[in-house]
């Protein structure tokens, strides 16, 4: 029986390898321990958390260029957006007590107060923080303000803020506790940058004087919007009101309603803005007719807002440029839209008022202008010419409209930029619109036919990742492409070429040439 149940043991056993022999392992056998990876610097780990938690609109109230190169996001949540961004800093605090301190500086960068419960929350916390630090013991508390001496500074948290936006549409935004609130939060914030407002209830007159004492040598933007719908709505912001923040350098009044301008003097003298480099305004009177009153003597880049659904007040916008047209280098006219992000890509509706260009390229309008950007959905193409218009960006793209054999308003505009009109025109760039994106090769071989036309008159025609799209020639030197190559290096535009023999490309010149389908068939072209 003890030989059936050794050779079922054997038998059930069979694949397991016991060692028995007890025997001291080899040291050149023997895994060495992995290093803990090296602790990053705290300024490192604050550059990393900052480009996590980025969105333009937080950092500053500067609109973004419209020649910044874009890409394309192959990533769904690669995008920053208010919410994920949020949620990103909050879990950073979490981490440890290292990552909080460092973290804390970018949690209360920026400021959103929407509610007077939210308000009242905020002012909580900030005068919580001004407190002196509370520590369990005398070497924790040295240890706390050796690693981080601002944290036990009596500004608290509000030290690291930088952007306040404040809105005024929920209940109980009248009251004014909750205007005391939202100053006593501004006292907390002796490093405010930019502040934002839009307020739907009549302000005190003191709280107006209250954010010029706090806040008029210190903001660097300011967005005050206090428009209505009720045509008999005044408020007390007047023109001196704006002209108090003596070191803002971008001022938006898009939304800006102010004191009714009938009831300001005609000899009352004009505020000064020295340091005001950008402005903003919208096609609409009471805008345009505050920013003709203010002195803006360094004012260069000029964006103008419409919702395209107004009627155009063409009269106020030739009295406005009377006034700073001679300063005004850089002009953008983003396409007719209530949305404030992604301008490229905003829905236009069919009957929309578009600002004609022509109205800054008149003789002795604009005379020093540089740049324009503007919409080629606008029913009617510049006619006027220009001595000194270098750069023009043209906005609301689109695939459809692209081919040089139909007959479309884009093709009008791309058709009347020459050098006849414009002798100093280097760069011609189609914003927002990516030819990568499209998978056609027709597209790419209608992007190159414009790169070609454009050539010819010396001018770059770019898209808006700044490539230049041409096609490669089998031909090409070694040399050719090492000055390609140094040239590629010394500037910013990329040059994409397309691997294409001249034979097919005078194939692909005929097929422009013929009447396609709206949807032409998906064709892999390798791009060099």
């Amino acid at each position: 029986m003890q030989t059936i149940v050794e050779r079922w043991k054997n038998i059930w056993f069979s694949s397991r390898c016991c060692f028995t022999i007890a025997a001291p392992l080899q040291p050149n056998l023997v895994a060495k321990a992995l290093r803990p990876p090296p602790d990053l610097p705290l300024e490192i780990w604050l550059e990393i958390f900052q480009f996590a938690t980025y969105i333009h609109s937080h950092e500053t109230l500067r609109p973004l260029d419209p020649f910044t190169p874009r890409r394309i996001t192959t990533n769904v949540m690669g995008a920053n957006t208010p919410s994920l961004v949020m949620r990103t800093k909050l879990s950073i605090v979490l981490v440890s007590r290292a990552w909080r301190r460092i973290a804390l500086q970018i949690f209360y960068r920026h400021i959103v107060i929407r509610s007077p419960a939210r308000a009242r929350a905020i002012l909580h916390v900030l005068e919580q923080s001004r407190q002196p630090t509370s520590a369990s013991s005398d070497s924790e508390r040295s240890e706390i303000e050796l690693d981080s001496p601002t944290t036990a500074l009596p500004m608290g948290h509000g030290q690291w803020t930088r952007h306040i936006e404040v809105y005024t549409h929920m209940r109980g935004s009248a009251d004014i506790r909750f205007l005391q609130n939202i100053f006593k939060i501004f006292q907390c914030c002796p490093n405010l940058q930019f502040l934002s407002g839009k307020w739907n209830h009549q302000l005190p007159v003191e709280f107006l004087e209250g954010i010029s004492a706090l806040y008029g040598t210190s903001l660097e933007g300011i967005f005050w919007a206090d428009s209505m719908p009720q045509l008999d709505y005044n408020t007390v912001a007047t023109p001196e009101f704006i002209g108090s923040f003596h070191s803002v350098r971008t001022l938006d009044l898009r939304q800006f309603h102010g004191a009714d301008p009938v009831t300001r003097s005609s000899d009352a003298p004009r505020p000064t803005l020295p340091n005001v480099q950008e402005l903003i305004v919208a096609n609409s009177e009471r805008s345009l007719v505050t920013a003709s009153i203010l002195h803006l003597p360094k004012l260069n880049n000029l964006t103008i807002r419409t919702n395209g659904g107004a009627s155009g007040t063409n009269d106020h916008l030739i009295a406005f440029l009377k006034v700073h047209g001679h300063n005004l280098v850089s002009v953008d006219l983003p396409t007719p839209s209530d949305m404030d992000f992604d301008l490229d890509h905003a829905p236009v509706r069919r009957n929309a008022e578009f600002i004609p260009p022509d109205l800054f390229l008149q003789p002795d309008t604009c005379p020093n202008l540089e740049t324009l950007v503007y919409s080629c959905l606008a029913p009617n193409a510049p006619t006027h010419s220009h001595p000194n218009l270098r750069r023009i960006g043209i906005r609301g793209m689109t695939a459809d409209f692209l081919y040089p054999d139909k007959a479309s308003v884009t093709k009008d505009h791309l058709s009347a930029l020459t050098v006849q009109k414009y002798p100093r025109l280097e760069h011609v760039q189609m914003v927002g619109f990516l030819v990568e994106s499209h998978g056609d090769s027709i597209m790419k071989d209608a992007c190159i036919w414009w790169v070609e036309k454009f050539e010819k008159m010396g001018v770059l025609f770019l898209d808006g990742e700044c490539v230049l799209w041409v096609y490669s020639e089998p031909e090409e030197t070694q040399v050719e492409q090492m000055a390609t190559t140094t040239k590629k290096q010394e500037t910013e535009i990329q040059v994409k070429s397309i691997g294409v023999e001249k034979t097919e490309k005078k194939l692909e010149e005929a097929k422009l040439k013929e009447q396609r389908p709206l949807e032409p068939p998906v064709a892999v072209i390798p791009a060099i």
